[in-house]
């Protein structure tokens, strides 16, 4: 018989429609069976039974993640992390750098993430000169935490033939001494481009799609929005090593790409694909495309100009015109689109382009997307309820970013990722990490949809908060709406895939302050369980 597992004496979360909650759970296989009382769910034991004893820890569906980047997330695993501790100024970082080339081949790439120019010490990015100090044998790319900007050294711009006479990329900028000379320092999409260039091998994306999966679900993250950025050949890695299990959380997999998105979303309508293909491991998502730039950049685009400059609007990919030409197509397929949209003038891009497309081509819970969506004025939010659209809002930015998000934007900054105002406007938000961008743990973006504080401990637009269970649905639920798959997870109800899991104590009972230090114990996907480490005298 197959196997079952009775989790009693709990703390349940079901995130059913009512927000119940429960004290137990039976698995049987696949799927959830039964919840209820411990006393019910123990009538169901049998000798092929697990008995978990909860002793009072929360019990949630796993994690969903609506907008993360599983492969860039495990390749910078095994890159040098500007985010270690011991990284405080540019010295610290070059001395990191030149161990790391002193182990690599000339000719290969030495790669850093997670630099924050506002944080080092230095309050700058390296200069060309200092990486090439570091090696001219090795290109070299120093990526910025948003990844929209890096640094690179002259074998890498050499690499990709930028010198005096290069123009700026459509949508990206080269930054250039007075005599025309590139400084090294690359944004939006002329970093993109170099970015595409610094590939990994298909063996190294395999190992980098195992270490993500292994912390993913330690952290409890059960579900992932891949946001791609490595075109085709990343979807077929992505399903491969989900159906080789490399992967274990469920991939639902957008079609774009880091540096000329419109290619890939062009090559997918040719394919004859369509949003949904696949099964309830790995399936296809929406086309994507990006329309502007970094929140932290600051490069997003906005209808007002920054606070801090007021002759900067940002930046932006695509004109209208462009992006209708290339998404009322995709629509009338029966695609799902969406595009990273920071700044109010993207928002107000994307969704005049939705509101065409569905008046053109009528089409019953589509489901259209906007990823990030952070400067949602209430207008736009307005929008978004009428056309149905789903943005992916990434509350966990509030606490890296927040005080920078004050300089650059001023007033607008109180709204931005604001999930108080999607629930009232009935909008379904679907909160998301954007990993690596900023910490994935799930703990983290829920203190912070709690709290909206920044790391100096400023409030960024209390109005914006919600409750402990309306931040949970929208780490469940939510996400799973927004992938075509509520009726098969998101929520502990009988007949749904059992996606658990188990937390070092009650929720519920926890301080707020003290969320950011809850761990999880258990994680189960699918029935089978992916991580344990349950505190002794939990199992019975």
């Amino acid at each position: 018989m197959t196997r079952k597992h009775l989790f009693i004496n709990g703390e349940v979360l079901t995130v059913n429609a009512r927000n119940q909650i429960a004290e137990a759970v039976a698995v049987q296989g696949k799927h959830i069976i039964a919840v209820g009382t411990t006393e019910e769910i123990l009538k169901l034991q049998d000798e092929n039974s697990e008995v978990v004893n909860l002793d009072g820890r929360s019990l949630l569906p796993g994690i969903i993640d609506s907008h993360l980047h599983i492969t860039m997330y495990g390749t910078n695993e095994v890159s040098v992390s500007c985010k270690d501790e011991s990284v405080k100024s540019i010295d610290d970082l070059l001395q990191k750098l030149k161990e790391r080339a002193a182990g690599t081949p000339a000719g290969e790439w030495i790669r850093a993430w997670g630099y924050h120019d506002k944080k080092i010490v230095d309050k700058r990015f390296p200069t060309k000169e200092e990486l090439d100090s570091v090696s001219t044998d090795h290109p070299i790319i120093v990526v910025r935490a948003c990844g929209h900007i890096s640094a690179v050294n002259s074998y890498a711009l050499n690499h990709v033939s930028i010198d005096n006479n290069t123009p700026d990329p459509e949508g990206g900028i080269i930054e250039r001494k007075e005599n025309g000379e590139a400084t090294g320092l690359l944004f939006e999409n002329a970093h993109m481009q170099m970015f595409q260039v610094a590939t990994f091998s298909r063996e190294e994306i395999g190992k980098a799609h195992a270490v993500a999966s292994e912390h993913f679900a330690k952290a409890g993250i059960t579900s992932v929005h891949d946001a791609s950025g490595y075109g085709t050949s990343n979807l077929r890695a992505l399903q491969q090593d989900t159906l080789k299990g490399v992967i274990k959380q469920r991939v639902y997999a957008m079609g774009g790409a880091l540096s000329e998105p419109e290619n890939v979303v062009k090559a997918l309508l040719a394919s004859g694909f369509v949003t949904g293909l696949g099964n309830d491991r790995f399936k296809v998502g929406p086309v994507k495309v990006f329309l502007d730039g970094s929140s932290s950049g600051p490069t997003i685009w906005t209808r007002e100009p920054y606070t801090s400059n007021p002759s900067n609007y940002g930046v932006h990919y695509f004109e209208q015109e462009e992006l209708e030409e290339l998404f009322i197509p995709a629509h009338e397929q029966g695609w799902q689109i969406t595009a990273h949209a920071q700044g109010d003038a993207a928002i107000d891009m994307l969704l005049t382009c939705i509101e065409k497309a569905n008046h053109k081509f009528p089409r019953e819970d589509a489901r259209h997307r906007i990823e990030h969506a952070g400067v949602a004025a209430p207008d736009l939010i307005a929008r978004m309820k009428t056309a149905g659209v789903i943005p992916t809002p990434n509350p966990a930015f509030l606490y890296e970013y927040g005080d920078g998000y004050c300089e650059s934007y001023g007033k607008r900054a109180e709204q931005m990722y604001p999930l108080a105002s999607y629930i009232e406007a009935g909008v379904p938000a679907a909160v998301a990490s954007d990993c690596p961008v900023t910490d994935f743990t799930p703990m983290r973006g829920i203190h912070s949809a709690l709290t909206r504080r920044s790391q100096t401990g400023r409030v960024i637009g209390e109005k914006e908060t919600v409750s402990l269970l309306d931040a949970i649905r929208m780490y469940t639920i939510n996400g799973a709406y927004a992938s075509f798959s509520e009726k098969e997870t998101g929520s502990i109800e009988p007949g749904k895939l059992a996606d658990l899991i188990i937390l070092d104590r009650s929720i519920i009972q926890s301080n707020v302050e003290d969320i950011p230090s809850i761990q999880v114990e258990f994680t189960m996907i699918d029935g089978d369980v992916v991580y344990e480490k349950l505190s002794q005298g939990v199992n019975s």
